[in-house]
């Protein structure tokens, strides 16, 4: 993705949902302090950025532990759409791991994406594509990390704080 001076919509699908976001400990994730910190910016960031809507993009969801990993696929992962600012997106790069300079060592990908909003309407946006092996991961089948959540803690299954 170029740099741009335009804001963007913005297709998120985990910890950074509404639903999800305020009810994460950063503290938690083994990452770079910095990152932990840009968690803290990003709920900030999206909290203050316009809400366009739920929407659903097509792809495969899966469970790294604490977060989801979307990957292009067969299926249909849920979320939300957001138009965020250049400066925060830029600082969610940086939670996201994305390196626009040197891709191929990122976290996650910054990608193009076609959303469908919960209205019929058809969108462009952008969003973070896992940049890793999945082999290993736990599929979620619904494409809805929250629903998955959910399902998780009714099964009293222990869940990352």
């Amino acid at each position: 993705m170029s740099k741009s001076d335009s804001p963007v919509n913005l297709f998120v699908y985990g910890t950074l949902r509404r639903e999800e976001r305020h009810k994460v400990r950063p503290e938690s994730f083994d990452i770079p302090a910095s990152r932990r910190n840009a968690f803290i910016e990003t709920g900030n960031i999206l909290d203050e950025a316009p809400f366009i809507g739920f929407a659903s993009t097509p792809g495969t969801l899966f469970d790294v532990g604490r977060y989801p990993a979307l990957i292009q696929g067969e299926g249909t992962v849920y979320g939300e759409v957001y138009r965020v600012e250049p400066e925060g997106l830029r600082r969610i790069d940086l939670l996201e791991g994305f390196e626009e300079e040197d891709p191929a060592q990122s976290h996650y990908l910054r990608i193009d994406v076609k959303v469908l909003l919960k209205g019929g309407e058809s969108l462009k946006a952008q969003a973070y594509l896992y940049n890793h092996e999945t082999d290993h991961l736990s599929l979620i089948p619904s494409g809805d990390y929250c629903r998955y959540l959910e399902e998780q803690r009714s099964k009293n299954i222990s869940l990352p704080e």
